[in-house]
């Protein structure tokens, strides 16, 4: 199984705050479904978040 990720792991990864990683999640993703209360990336949407934030910079 994928080694999944959240937006805090990311965050403290790329140096950037949590919120802009979030935005840009529900944007491309869409918001969570109940019971669902927080985001669980994938390598596939890990590496989505990394590219929009890398090409941002």
């Amino acid at each position: 199984m994928d080694d999944l990720r959240t937006p805090a792991d990311l965050s403290r990864e790329l140096g950037i705050g949590q919120r802009p990683i979030r935005v840009f999640l529900r944007r491309e993703y869409g918001t969570l479904n109940p019971p669902e209360t927080r985001w669980l990336l994938t390598d596939e949407r890990a590496s989505a978040v990394r590219r929009h934030f890398s090409a941002a910079r």
